[in-house]
């Protein structure tokens, strides 16, 4: 071979040489890239820790907002996600549920998700005691082998069983995120009820107030039949103005049947007896303290009375400076004066129950 075919021979494997030294560099370059282009997102998921099951209607309900889990989903890559997809299962209780597809989340942007299931009436009415469950959120997105879950447990409570705010404890600022949860009592006010049905007939004839005078009338009624019916005021601590997790809470067939109750049982009573006879009534919540009151259709005003004072012995052996015979207008005198102090101190809320019962808070039970 002559020196001339050598030095090309050299020359053209030189050039392989590099060709392939370059296009392995490209190659690794090209996969660096690929890679640092990969999806990158940050999935959190927050469970409610406890469901108040008297009102798990609302739970359901996407136009309210108690959902019952939320999910955090954060991109933080560098690329565009696309099509993810997540959905909710509770083991025992819901079936995959609340499915939703983002066709496109951007590199930066955060999405919000959220749980609303449907539980089963028939479910509901079997829980007596708090009780544990999970639930699981799956999702997947172009690009991963596989759909990814995660868990997270937590109890639905007892049906009499109520919790006052889901707010952390450092985010409780004021009265109302303190009682967070107040529209939900108006699912225990259960006028369909056949014993608070029977009752309320006997106290009113079953005939519905036509105006404020039939409407007083019907309150006034309330308070005195109960009062002779021998119904009692169960005292116990202060629980709306202390930071408490939850009480039990009586249904009015409940307080009925034991002859006895605490304010919030007592003004839970006044409300279905009157309700069941289409009065429409409040509960006004006072640190310590439930009241309950009645609209008057004519004056468009709301009237409340001192429920707990039916019972008389509890309040001569309370409070002094009230007549002996603790009439039913002195209550309701008592009342307005309480309820106008803690609003001027911001330290009141009302529960419209009727309006609750519109927006699904209404156990079917």
């Amino acid at each position: 071979m002559s020196q001339q075919s050598k030095a090309i021979i050299a020359v053209i494997m030189v050039l392989i040489f590099v060709g392939s030294t370059i296009g392995l560099v490209f190659t690794l370059s090209a996969k660096q890239t690929v890679a640092s282009k990969e999806a990158k997102l940050e999935v959190d998921l927050y469970v409610r820790p406890e469901v108040i099951t008297g009102a798990y209607k609302i739970y359901g309900d996407n136009s309210q907002n108690w959902w019952l889990a939320n999910t955090k989903i954060k991109n933080t890559g560098s690329t565009v996600v696309r099509n993810f997809k997540i959905s909710y299962k509770i083991e025992g209780y819901c079936d995959w549920t609340s499915s939703e597809i983002y066709p496109l989340i951007l590199p930066g942007e955060t999405v919000r998700d959220y749980c609303w299931p449907n539980f089963k009436s028939s479910d509901m009415k079997e829980i007596t005691t708090k009780t544990p469950a999970e639930l699981t959120m799956r999702y997947e997105y172009d690009g991963i082998p596989q759909p990814v879950e995660k868990q997270e447990k937590f109890f639905f409570l007892g049906k009499n069983d109520f919790i006052w705010t889901y707010i952390k404890d450092e985010d409780l600022f004021t009265f109302q995120d303190i009682n967070d949860n107040y529209p939900l009592l108006a699912a225990f006010v259960t006028k369909n009820d056949e014993t608070v049905q029977a009752v309320s007939k006997a106290i009113t004839g079953g005939l519905a107030p036509g105006d404020d005078q039939d409407t007083y009338l019907a309150l006034v009624r309330t308070f005195y039949a109960l009062r002779n019916a021998g119904i009692k005021y169960v005292y116990e601590p202060a629980v709306l103005e202390a930071k408490t997790f939850g009480q039990y809470i009586q249904y009015p067939a409940d307080t009925i049947n034991r002859m006895a109750g605490t304010c919030m049982d007592l003004a839970i009573l006044f409300c279905a007896l009157l309700e069941a006879v289409s009065i429409r009534t409040f509960i006004f919540l006072i640190p310590g303290h439930a009241i309950p009151a009645v609209y008057l259709p004519d004056s468009g005003d709301i009237l409340p009375i001192e429920s707990t004072f039916m019972d008389v012995e509890f309040v001569h052996t309370h409070y002094s400076g009230v007549s002996p015979e603790v009439s039913a207008d002195e209550c309701i005198d008592i009342s307005i004066d309480i309820i106008l102090k803690y609003l001027k101190e911001g330290e009141c809320v009302m529960v419209d129950v009727e309006e609750m019962w519109q927006s699904g808070v209404v156990p079917s039970w």
